[in-house]
């Protein structure tokens, strides 16, 4: 590996809607191989913040069903779910063949400020999306705005927060770069 490899790498990563996905299904290994490179995200006090739930095959609809449940019992006690938002969050598990919950695990002595360790679950997802483009997979992360009633259903403890869930799939079609803004703009040199 050398700098042009990971600068062609890291260029080359796309978010792909899952509406372009097809159904191939993705190794379990390949999956494990993903996560295992996820593992090797920096973090502070090394407290290794990640956490994923792999959702496949029948498993994601038998969380789907479980989300709808929980949120209309949410929605009977009084919180605003908009059913569009739910549709397209059960439409993502139906169109990716794997979703992955991404859970940040704090820290229980609180020797860290929160901020670090979501920052350091993001590295993790950070390396599992550099590492499905490297394998020709395509990576859709969401966040949906009910995450903080997901609770029950992903099974979290008190110190767990749900910070979205990454779907993974081949895509029927490339999707084209949007490109970046110039770096220059963006620096400030203090020499």
């Amino acid at each position: 590996m050398n700098l042009e490899d990971i600068t062609r790498l890291i260029k080359e990563r796309r978010t792909h809607p899952t509406r372009f996905f097809n159904d191939k299904e993705v190794p379990k290994e390949l999956i494990r191989q993903l996560l295992e490179n996820g593992n090797w995200a920096p973090n502070h006090k090394k407290t290794e913040p990640w956490r994923f739930i792999v959702y496949s095959g029948e498993g994601r609809e038998k969380f789907v069903a479980e989300v709808k449940d929980t949120l209309e019992q949410a929605q009977q006690n009084g919180a605003d779910v908009p059913a569009d938002k739910v549709n397209k969050f059960a439409l993502h598990f139906r169109k990716a063949p794997v979703a992955i919950a991404i859970v940040a695990n704090l820290d229980a002595e609180h020797r860290l400020p929160e901020w670090e360790e979501m920052a350091a679950v993001s590295m993790a997802v950070q390396n599992i999306w550099l590492s499905a483009t490297a394998a020709g997979l395509s990576a859709f992360w969401a966040t949906p705005p009910f995450s903080n009633l997901l609770g029950n259903p992903l099974d979290l403890k008190p110190n767990q927060k749900s910070m979205g869930f990454l779907f993974l799939g081949y895509a029927n079609r490339p999707f084209p770069a949007n490109g970046r803004e110039s770096i220059e703009d963006k620096i400030v040199w203090k020499d």
